[in-house]
């Protein structure tokens, strides 16, 4: 299930006709299921949300707005798979609303498939409608001063349209849902476990509150909203020293909350390389697809699937595309979630294998008639979550929760590497209680970092072969 999840803050006044003041509304998108796992992407731009007052035929046009200068949203679904992302901010006049409208535009698929080449096929699905409209259920209320949520649930699974065979078509049938969210701590309207942006100013100083500084930053490859975020005295900062080191134009990754008074605040901040578009060089997200190893086991090269930019040149490199990576003794290796990796596992040029998420910071080069390249300079081991099935229990611990099982994946690029799944006293798990209780006959959502294990081990106490991929979790979610 996919995810879009609006955060609506109400107009000072209601309907009365005096100043509109506009706060942060954040749009969130989850992805909980996909038909398939060679679905790498799944790209459409949003155009417009609308909602519909109860018992009237009123309208309210959440976005776009006079003020909005990039009313084309781009959003990869398939890339947020039990994640979140921001997609708007807004402000509405009071009242209850039950129906909400999406235009959805241009969709593209990208799949990948071992028997072709190039091993990326993409398609541009006809949509059965570009327009769905979701009852929204329970009703969303907004009250003069008071913040609201809307959360808009896309069905992936039912959306994208597979023959017999389970193989994808060229339709997409939007299927969604709608309901109002109600903030609970200490994530108040939600947790976003990784946004990833590029930043636009700092404020390297108290600005209010128990806030230490705050910076902006510019979601969604620049087509999304720009967001203030706070820090306070407990956010984890890793990539600089103190937040005046922070560079404009910097890409970041954060693990970040919205509280009930519409603050949006930092957990963690990852702050990474410096995006220059004139320079030719800015942070590529996908996948790897293959990769060259020396005699040592270092990857001095691979071939990358590019899903997303920072920002975004797609002028120059399409999405969906395939670069060349090259992989030098200057690049630098990191991990974009640290508090995820609980074993303390390195990361380093022993460790990239097929079907690793990651983001590369380079610079490319357009060679013509041959693949794109790029010169790392970083880089990073991305959260991601990988679909697929219980394989065998490994370990369970005392508190249920403790251990780790093996995971038969769903993706064609993993398949043959053995999947470890480890998790700990802070995994959550939605849908089962614990280890124990995971079905073999269920699909699982494992969402982590991926290490590759070259040499065989032991990590937390359980035993690893080598050439094993062990997945340290946040989240181990059962489908069925």
């Amino acid at each position: 299930m996919l995810g879009l999840a609006a955060f609506l803050f109400p107009s000072c006044g209601g309907n009365n006709s005096g100043p509109v003041v506009v706060q942060n509304g954040p749009l969130y998108i989850f992805i909980g299921d996909t038909p398939a796992g060679d679905v790498l992407s799944l790209r459409a731009s949003i155009s417009t949300l609308t909602l519909n007052e109860q018992g009237t035929t009123n309208t309210v046009t959440v976005f776009p707005t006079t003020t909005n200068v990039t009313p084309l949203i781009k959003v990869n679904f398939a890339s947020l798979r039990d994640f979140s992302t921001i997609l708007n901010v807004a402000s509405i006049p009071e009242g209850t609303y039950d129906e909400a409208t999406l235009t959805i535009l241009t969709p593209q698929m990208g799949l990948y498939d071992p028997s072709l080449d190039p091993l990326i096929q993409t398609i541009l699905p006809p949509l059965t409608t570009a327009t769905p409209t979701i009852p929204v259920s329970p009703p969303l209320v907004i009250k003069n001063g008071q913040l609201s949520a809307l959360r808009i649930d896309f069905d992936m699974a039912r959306s994208i349209e597979v023959d017999s065979q389970h193989q994808v078509t060229n339709t997409v049938n939007p299927v969604l849902k709608a309901a109002a969210v109600v903030p609970a701590d200490p994530d108040g309207f939600g947790f976003f476990d990784d946004l990833v942006g590029f930043v636009l100013t700092v404020s390297p100083f108290p600005v209010g509150g128990n806030f230490t500084g705050a910076f902006s930053m510019q979601l969604l490859s620049g087509t999304g909203p720009a967001l203030t975020v706070n820090l306070t005295g407990d956010t984890e900062l890793d990539g600089v020293p103190v937040l005046n080191a922070l560079e404009t134009g910097r890409v970041v990754e954060l693990g970040a909350f919205v509280d009930s008074s519409g603050n949006f605040i930092a957990r963690t901040v990852q702050a990474e390389d410096r995006a220059v578009v004139e320079d030719n060089t800015l942070a590529f997200l996908g996948y790897v697809l293959s990769a060259t190893k020396d005699a040592d086991g270092n990857v001095t090269q691979f071939q990358f699937y590019v899903r997303e930019e920072e920002p975004d040149v797609n002028y120059s490199v399409p999405l969906d595309s395939v670069v060349t990576v090259d992989v030098g003794a200057s690049t630098t290796f990191n991990v974009s979630s640290p508090p995820t990796n609980f074993a303390n596992l390195p990361f380093n040029a022993t460790s990239i294998i097929p079907g690793q998420e990651l983001i590369v910071h380079g610079q490319y080069t357009l060679v013509t008639d041959q693949p794109t390249t790029v010169t790392a300079n970083s880089i990073y081991l991305k959260l991601q979550t990988l679909q697929g099935k219980l394989g065998s229990l490994v370990q369970v611990g005392s508190d249920g929760k403790t251990g780790a099982f093996w995971l038969t994946p769903a993706t064609s690029l993993l398949q043959p590497t053995p999947v470890l799944v480890m998790t700990n006293l802070d995994t959550v798990f939605l849908n089962v209680f614990g280890l124990s209780q995971i079905s073999p006959q269920a699909t699982l959502l494992a969402r982590g970092l991926p290490f590759y294990q070259r040499q065989a081990g032991t990590i937390n106490g359980v035993s690893v072969p080598d050439g094993t991929l062990v997945v340290l979790t946040r989240q181990v979610h059962q489908l069925d």
